[in-house]
């Protein structure tokens, strides 16, 4: 039989599930071959093209961060099994290579949450599931974007489809691996105990030692790791518990010192909407970082298609009781919930893509809410929340481009500090990006390091990182050294510093 005529012989929903993951894959992998590396991902690829040079972990080397690489190191290990995989075809290859990581674990994440839902309950259900996971900013900003997040997200999500299998022992390994990618893994650990526990009676407490044993043995690794090296094993977090190595910006600003009155800020939750919604981390004046017309207007009508938006989701809220496996959507959710809250007790603020490994579940309660509207009110809702989400990609394809542009705006100056550079220079910047597209390690901006670095990395104008902005006191030193570099139309210079 054919691959057309067995699609011919599947179902309505089955088919149109089809057609939205394919549009889904398609929308991500052409999004991450425009997008230009930032944020975060500096600081995680950076580390990785280190791994796949030196073929070693890194521990104190410097890339726009002061502090030790103390990240569980999976998908720094991947990326950079992937750039020395295509080295050889140049390093603009591999770079590009590397980004293809991100929509392939995305587009696999969907395809495990179709599955996922379709066994819980059924065609109908995770049909409308997948217009959530597949459109929503958040999943197809972290599907493209090269943070760990992702990875974290695939691999949470592809142990509790193991879990409904009951595939045991694949699940533990697939949790543990999880927990390699980024501690956030642990908090699937309820969900996947709740399931063989309620799907497996009889063998439920060898099944939950066998996923405990597993997924802690193999997440351990690290956590053993930076115990010996940095003196607590979840570090920077819960520092003062542990007494830790204190390190760089993390014991400047007081992250990892638990404070209960963190938990009444509302940045939080404010930074959490705006960043599911693809507000760059969460952050309000990301709103105004391009000079559109129409501005205003245009953040009214984005702020309205939210809302509506979410009409299925509190819908779903709603009629809970009516909701199948409620335990475990419950459980999923409020597992990373707890994640969220933990982390603002730690720092006063979270970020929504720790929310990712429990989207499955969250796209579940807006399905179900969507399902028990009256008819045609979901007829309309379904036409309105269509032009929603050709809106949401549209902002997507709007803001990568551009940002990839803003970024392309200074490739001359990146390319000619890597062209005149010596590969074991030092920059001064406290900018993890500039770090990154120079392929240089840094030295914090401060006026102590001036002579432990070899050059300083000068744009007093660089508005997509403001780290890279020179202290006063740094930028009062600058004509004591030599300027070896400067590009009137960005406003970069380079110094060699003067030792």
């Amino acid at each position: 039989m054919s691959l057309i005529t067995k699609f011919n012989n599947l179902d309505k929903y089955t088919k149109l599930s089809i057609a939205i993951i394919i549009i889904g894959i398609i929308i991500r992998f052409y999004l991450a071959s425009i997008y230009h590396v930032s944020g975060d991902a500096c600081w995680q690829l950076s580390n990785s093209r280190f791994i796949a040079e030196n073929h070693k972990i890194p521990l104190f080397e410097q890339f726009g961060r002061d502090e030790p690489f103390w990240a569980p190191p999976l998908f720094h290990i991947v990326a950079a099994f992937i750039y020395n995989a295509f080295r050889s075809f140049g390093t603009g290859a591999a770079d590009f290579a590397v980004k293809m990581l991100s929509p392939l674990l995305g587009s696999l994440t969907l395809i495990l949450s179709f599955q996922i839902a379709k066994k819980l309950f059924n065609r109908k259900t995770a049909f409308y599931s997948l217009l959530f996971m597949a459109f929503i900013p958040l999943s197809i900003d972290y599907s493209v974007f090269s943070y760990v997040d992702g990875m974290v997200a695939f691999l949470a999500i592809l142990s509790v489809y193991l879990a409904l299998e009951n595939m045991i022992f694949l699940c533990a390994i697939a949790a543990g691996l999880a927990v390699l990618t980024k501690y956030n893994g642990i908090f699937i650990l309820p969900v996947l105990l709740y399931i063989v526990c309620l799907r497996n009676k009889k063998n439920a407490l060898k099944n939950s030692l066998i996923i405990l044993a597993v997924s802690l043995a193999v997440g351990s690794v690290w956590f053993i790791r930076n115990w010996a090296y940095l003196g607590n094993p979840v570090w920077p977090f819960m520092n003062n518990l542990f007494h830790g190595l204190e390190m760089g910006t993390f014991a400047k600003t007081g992250i990892g010192n638990v404070t209960a009155k963190n938990i009444l800020s509302i940045d939080g939750a404010a930074s959490i909407y705006l960043e599911v919604f693809g507000v760059p981390n969460g952050d309000p004046n990301s709103l105004f970082f391009f000079r559109l017309p129409y501005l205003n207007i245009l953040i009214w009508i984005w702020l309205f298609g939210t809302l509506i938006f979410l009409i299925p989701f509190f819908a779903g809220i709603v009629r809970y009781r009516r909701l199948e496996h409620k335990g475990v959507l419950v459980i999923w959710i409020v597992s990373f919930i707890v994640l969220a809250l933990l982390y603002i007790l730690n720092s006063s603020w979270t970020v929504a893509r720790f929310l990712l490994p429990a989207f499955p579940a969250l796209a579940l309660v807006w399905a179900h809410g969507l399902q028990k509207m009256h008819p045609n009110l979901r007829k309309i809702l379904i036409v309105a929340i269509t032009l929603i989400i050709a809106g949401f990609i549209l902002a997507s394809f709007v803001k990568i481009s551009m940002a990839a542009k803003e970024w392309d705006f200074y490739k001359q100056d990146f390319e000619w500090a890597k062209s005149n550079t010596g590969k074991d220079d030092k920059f001064l910047t406290g900018s993890q990006c500039i770090s990154y597209n120079i392929g240089r390690q840094t030295i914090a901006a401060e006026t102590d390091n001036l002579e432990k670095a070899d050059y300083i990395f000068s744009n007093q104008n660089f508005r997509l990182d403001r780290k890279a902005v020179l202290s006063p006191a740094i930028a009062k030193k600058l004509d004591e050294n030599s300027k070896i570099y400067e590009n009137e139309a960005t406003g970069t210079r380079i110094y060699k510093i003067k030792n």
